[in-house]
């Protein structure tokens, strides 16, 4: 692994600023942005992604955004794999790479590895669910917890399917699920510093629901109105099954009004900001940055890129 950081992640809340913030950051650092954002990357998708302007694309290259369809599959394990191949290429031609995002689960794939559940040996979950239905959930949550104890700490009793999961494969390798999990995940061979940018709350709420009412204004309906009539929706695409989209489906189908709709899409926007700031407490790795947003970006670029310098 390298002595010194060459990859630069900055998350942070919905709403923080992280693209424009970004641009200037990437151009402190001679550097080009990896998109981690796992809906921008799909081309059908714009007004309720809020993707990077043209000027921003011309500003600094990027990668993954508006550069798939729906049609394709791209999952987080998807984007770590190219986006490990995309940041080799970069450090290979004396660039640095500045990963932007708020998915958690992809920056988690990236920076971490993800565990390939393809591998797995396949398991009747019928028979096992027959068999929780007859013991009961109390028992099997037992014999997890004497078979997977770690398995048995992240599970809820009412998550029988990871339960079972769990349990058939200790059966039919006797390995722990658990153990495996850890053992098959490969982190970014590249040293890298992770900045959370985040602002005050309640502001931060604020332009939650600002941008939330500028979407509904700028066409969103239309444009999920537009991608049901091609086949999508959020019963058969996980891409939409996001805030921002999936409330707007119910509007369509006339399972509530327009005012239900918008009041939806920000509380689950607001609700994903809360999971985000616990996601990063969680994480010691990432170096808390807040921002007033009245502070200039390219004065927020600076301080981020002044502290990863010192680093190098």
């Amino acid at each position: 692994m390298d002595s010194a950081p060459r990859v630069l992640v900055l998350t942070g809340t919905t709403a923080s600023g992280k693209t424009e913030v970004s641009i200037p950051l990437a151009q402190c650092l001679n550097a080009e942005i990896i998109n981690a954002d796992s809906r921008q990357v799909f081309r059908e998708l714009y007004i309720g992604t809020a993707p990077p302007t043209e000027a921003q694309l011309a500003a600094v290259p990027h990668h993954f955004v508006r550069s798939m369809s729906l049609k394709e599959r791209w999952s987080a394990g998807d984007f770590a794999r190219a986006a490990r191949k995309r940041i080799e290429s970069l450090i290979d031609r004396g660039r640095r790479a500045v990963v932007v995002g708020g998915s958690m689960l992809y920056l988690k794939a990236l920076l971490d590895g993800l565990y390939d559940s393809d591998a797995e040996p396949e398991l009747n979950y019928a028979a096992l669910k027959a068999e929780w239905d007859r013991r009961g959930g109390d028992e099997m949550m037992r014999e997890l917890r004497e078979v997977d104890p770690s398995m048995a700490d992240r599970t809820l009793s009412g998550d029988h399917h990871r339960a079972l999961r769990a349990i058939g494969f200790f059966r039919a390798t006797g390995e722990r699920l658990s153990d495996r999990m850890r053992s098959t995940t490969v982190p970014l061979q590249h040293r890298f510093k992770l900045y959370f940018l985040y602002g005050d709350r309640a502001e931060t709420y604020e332009r939650v629901n600002a941008r939330a009412d500028e979407m509904i204004a700028n066409g969103l309906v239309d444009e999920v109105r537009a991608l049901a009539a091609a086949g999508f929706t959020e019963r058969n695409c996980n891409a939409l099954r996001t805030h921002g989209y999936q409330e707007v489906f119910p509007y369509l189908r006339g399972e509530c009004d327009h005012a239900a709709m918008r009041a939806a899409i920000q509380q689950a926007v607001r609700h994903y900001v809360k999971r985000q700031l616990t996601w990063y407490r969680r994480d010691p790795r990432a170096i808390w940055t807040e921002r007033s947003f009245t502070e200039p970006a390219d004065a927020v670029a600076r301080r981020i890129a002044n502290d990863f310098v010192e680093s190098t």
